[in-house]
């Protein structure tokens, strides 16, 4: 772009071309997901038909420039399009590794971390290698010769944002071979940016009169990159639950999603003055925040602008690819066959790894052809290595001169487009991956079936309402807590369900949700009491030996320590029903001010009981309701040593654990109740819990 334009024009020119962009983005995208072909190929052809070597450049003058729509850029830029474009494509490039970051699995991701980094270190060596043959043969040079040697280094990169977006297409984040491409294309990334810095201090080293390689300054840049990604990524893991928690605070989700593309471009730009790449701190702040629950509140706020730089990104790539380049037959030929090396060098590199860690053939291939795309990381080490001299006969040359810069960009451009339909085909395959299905002894699957399908969506809904604690966050984990909710259709026998499936850890609490769900849906419709009356107690054949004592949030404001507050534990109850006993606790909790209106409080606590009744077996109560007149969420315990009318009873004393919660809050309500069911159904002494006069040695047993 011509710098003697005004910033006004310079402006409107850059609307322009990022109109252009978006538009034929968008229609080449649609075109090729109508004739099943991934979109990302298609914004790549439209970069490369609309870059400055075709018809962005003079070839098809703008109205008002001369140049073209898409002028090359400037001298001072080794890169064919203007700096502003490329700063948008880099953009485009944090918002999608932030977002891939956030649909990873993370416990896959570590699970998988182990084997990603053997494989990457395998696709990095075999790659090496055979890219610095490549150059002995076409240069006519010895193994460390430093043009051989780029020609290594840029054969090792990985554009982990090509393949992201593939897997992201295909659902395939959270697979085992998803974890480990991304895995091992973080890891690539790390090693190139170590090689680099190893050769750079070779040819310094060739550069001096002495002749000798400062390997103190290679070894500190090689450290300084290892720790500052597995600092970075340790501090985003465990640090991210105490941000969420902050984030939180502005209740408001598109103000939480800013924030998080915020961190994200912070932590980007760190790596990038430190010398790693952007994309891999925008990863390891999505990584981090995976695990928490605004993580799909960040994901659909950020919807809009992924849908809208992301596509940039890819266009400008093609932008890159400087096509006059295949006129030069030599050039073409050796780019061609360095493009075909560089494809065999992951493909082989990173299969022979996953071969022996539990991957069959199908899902090595995968991996292994998910790290074939070299894209901008390749590129740009062949900037570096453009404006990086050497001596040769006495004068200073570019180490990447012209000749090579085409062969790398056409092998870039090669694996770039071969990689998206190949990756796309072979997770097509309705395969498993893996030799052994790593089967989890602890899963349960919790089915739910009704005959209407509004029934079965109405449930869905609420569940989601009451399973999370922000209103604004719609999320199947909650920190320890997760399990997947699927429906199932089967119009002809007018079959909806829904399929959960849990840790048995978490069973209590989602059993308990449901319940809540089901009693709710009968103070709001009336008309559907008929297929819910025997619901409410959803997954009866699942017995106590299936719960486990839930894991409880012991957070500043909300801890079982406060639920319970130590004077709210009643050993020894007058009333002589169960109706009298619940009416005994309340009007204590009234006199210690956690109850305003005693009667009202009451009456909720009934209907409550009337939709569904919470004595249980083993002479277990827990009567719970939410209520205006609460003043906060609010628990007592209470021995009330008279059988109560009710036939299922073992034991002429019950356990009553009353809960009290404010309506329209953010209290762990939900799973304080069925933290106190764990607890009690799992205490192995329960005979001896009824004859204990103490009140704090029975407060004991629950905090």
């Amino acid at each position: 772009m011509d710098e003697s334009l005004s910033v006004s024009t310079r402006s409107a020119f850059i609307l322009l071309q990022v109109g252009v962009i978006v538009f034929a983005a968008q229609f080449a995208g649609h075109f090729f997901k109508r004739i099943k072909i991934p979109a990302v190929l298609g914004e790549l052809l439209v970069g490369v038909v609309l870059g400055p070597c075709l018809l962005g450049g003079k070839a098809l003058p703008f109205p008002g420039f001369a140049n073209g729509l898409f002028p090359p850029g400037t001298a001072d830029t080794p890169l064919p399009v203007s700096r502003e474009l490329y700063f948008l494509a880099t953009l485009g490039s944090v918002v999608l590794l932030f977002m891939s970051g956030l649909e990873t699995d993370l416990k896959t991701f570590l699970k998988y971390s182990l084997g990603g980094t053997l494989i990457g270190i395998g696709g990095v060596i075999l790659s090496f290698i055979l890219g610095d043959l490549l150059g002995m043969a076409l240069l006519h040079v010895q193994f460390s010769d430093p043009r051989c040697l780029f020609l290594g280094i840029l054969c090792t990169a990985t554009s982990v944002g090509i393949t992201a977006r593939i897997l992201s297409e295909h659902h395939s984040m959270e697979t085992p071979e998803g974890a480990s491409i991304m895995a091992a294309a973080v890891i690539d990334d790390v090693l190139g940016i170590i090689c680099l810095a190893v050769v750079l201090g070779i040819i310094g080293g060739m550069g001096n009169d002495a002749g000798n390689i400062n390997w103190r300054s290679i070894a500190f840049i090689s450290g300084r990159s290892v720790l500052l990604w597995l600092g970075s990524t340790l501090l985003c893991i465990f640090g991210a639950h105490r941000f969420a928690k902050f984030l939180r605070l502005f209740k408001d989700s598109s103000s939480i999603a800013m924030f998080g593309i915020g961190t994200a471009m912070f932590l980007g730009g760190v790596f990038e003055q430190c010398g790693l790449a952007t994309i891999i701190g925008a990863y390891c702040a999505g990584l981090g925040l995976c695990r928490t629950d605004i993580a799909y509140s960040i994901q659909e706020r950020l919807r809009g602008i992924y849908v809208f730089l992301v596509p940039i990104f890819f266009v400008v790539m093609g932008m890159l690819v400087d096509v006059r380049m295949l006129a030069d037959r030599q050039i073409l030929l050796f780019g061609l066959l360095y493009g075909l090396i560089a494809v065999v060098a992951k493909v082989v590199g990173c299969m022979l790894p996953s071969l022996f860690m539990n991957f069959n053939f199908i899902g090595s291939l995968r991996i292994g052809i998910g790290m074939i795309p070299r894209g901008e990381v390749a590129l740009i080490i062949a900037g570096i290595g453009a404006t990086t001299m050497m001596r040769v006969n006495g004068q200073n040359v570019p180490i990447v001169d012209s000749k090579l810069l085409g062969i790398t960009v056409i092998m870039t451009f090669f694996t770039t487009l071969v990689a998206p339909p190949l990756l796309s085909m072979v997770l097509a395959i309705r395969k498993k991956g893996v030799r052994k299905e790593a089967i989890d002894t602890n899963a349960v699957r919790l089915p739910w079936q009704t005959k209407s399908r509004t029934v079965r969506d109405f449930v869905c809904r609420e569940v989601i309402e009451n399973f999370v604690l922000d209103n604004t966050v719609i999320q199947f984990r909650k920190d320890s807590t997760s399990f997947t909710m699927s429906l199932l259709n089967d119009g002809e026998k007018s079959d909806y369900s829904i399929l959960l499936e849990c840790q048995k850890k978490d069973f209590g609490i989602i059993n308990a949700v449901f319940s809540e769900t089901i009693a709710e849906i009968h103070q709001i419709f009336d008309k559907v009491k008929r297929n819910l009356n025997d619901d409410c107690s959803l997954f009866k054949e699942i017995g106590a030996e299936h719960t486990s004592v839930i894991p409880f949030l012991h957070d500043n404001e909300y801890t079982l320590d406060k639920i319970l507050p130590e004077n709210c534990v009643l050993t020894d109850l007058q009333a002589q029903n169960y109706d009298d006993a619940i009416n005994e606790m309340v009007l204590y909790l009234h006199r210690l001010g956690y109850v305003r209106d005693r009667e009202m409080c009451i009456k909720d606590i009934r209907l409550r009981e009337r939709i569904a009744s919470t004595i249980l077996e083993k002479g277990l109560a827990f009567p719970h309701a939410r209520s205006t007149q609460a003043t906060r969420l609010i628990s007592a315990v209470g021995l009330c040593h008279d059988k109560c009318d009710n036939e299922n009873l073992q034991s002429k004393t019950l356990i009553i654990v009353l809960t009290l919660c404010p309506k329209d809050v953010t209290y762990p309500y939900i799973q304080y109740v069925a933290h106190m069911a764990s607890v009690l159904m799992n205490h192995p002494e329960l005979d001896c819990l009824r004859n204990i006069d103490d009140p704090k040695i029975l407060r004991s047993a629950f905090v």
